[in-house]
């Protein structure tokens, strides 16, 4: 019995350490990555604004895609101005609405809580600011255990500027919020493309629910089967 128990107490030691050791890993790990430059259109798809069945203008804007993220839809949203957006022309060029020109923040999710893991997108700022421009990317973002965060990144810019926002790790992004900082507004952000798309997967909770309704089915049978065999 001592060598059993010492043998437990070990295996759940050496459990206790390898958990410890992931969630150190997760907690300090920083999976999302933001370049500035284009980071090349590898595994992106373009944001099309050419669809006639989807909203091209005003507190929600969408837009959708022909290549790899066919089926997905992404929506734009604003919080500066008026909160209206607008389009122009068919590439993902997105302009401020009425009351909103020039705009100074924009939210990219996709719909029905789909994700992705990288995003570029091409910020033109408004002609005539005086230096230093800056804006402030916030990425709300999933990690593989489930743990949602929101991260920060400040950087300066000016006139035409892409960015590459990447997640890695088996993080996947679920928005990404662009906001200008000390009077930066934007001209338009253009060139959005996407890349990395994923259906939601079930929740731990709705999983949960699941199994115990598969559980109490599956007992329903054998007490019929038991019965059945009494008869």
């Amino acid at each position: 019995m001592p060598r059993i128990f010492n043998l437990q107490c070990l295996l759940t030691f050496a459990a206790a350490l390898v958990i410890t050791m992931v969630v150190s890993a997760t907690a300090w790990a920083d999976p999302i990555t933001i370049t500035t430059g284009n980071p090349g259109n590898q595994g992106t798809d373009n944001v099309l604004f050419n669809n006639a069945s989807l909203v091209h203008s005003g507190l929600l804007v969408q837009g959708d895609f022909n290549g790899s993220g066919a089926g997905f839809i992404a929506d734009f949203s604003s919080s500066s101005g008026s909160g209206n957006l607008g389009v122009s022309g068919g590439q993902a060029v997105l302009v401020g609405g009425s009351g909103n020109v020039p705009f100074s923040n924009v939210t990219f999710q996709l719909e029905n809580n789909a994700t992705f893991t990288k995003l570029i997108l091409n910020i033109d700022v408004t002609n005539g600011l005086a230096p230093p421009t800056q804006v402030q990317f916030t990425v709300n973002y999933t990690l593989a255990g489930g743990q949602v965060f929101n991260q920060v990144f400040t950087v300066d810019t000016n006139g035409q500027n892409f960015f590459g926002i990447q997640a890695a790790e088996g993080a996947v992004i679920n928005s990404v919020t662009v906001q200008g900082l000390n009077g930066t507004t934007f001209q338009d952000i253009d060139q959005w493309r996407v890349g990395g798309f994923s259906n939601p997967v079930p929740e731990p909770a709705s999983m949960l629910l699941l199994g115990t309704g598969l559980a109490g089915f599956a007992g329903a049978l054998r007490r019929r089967f038991k019965k059945d065999s009494d008869e």
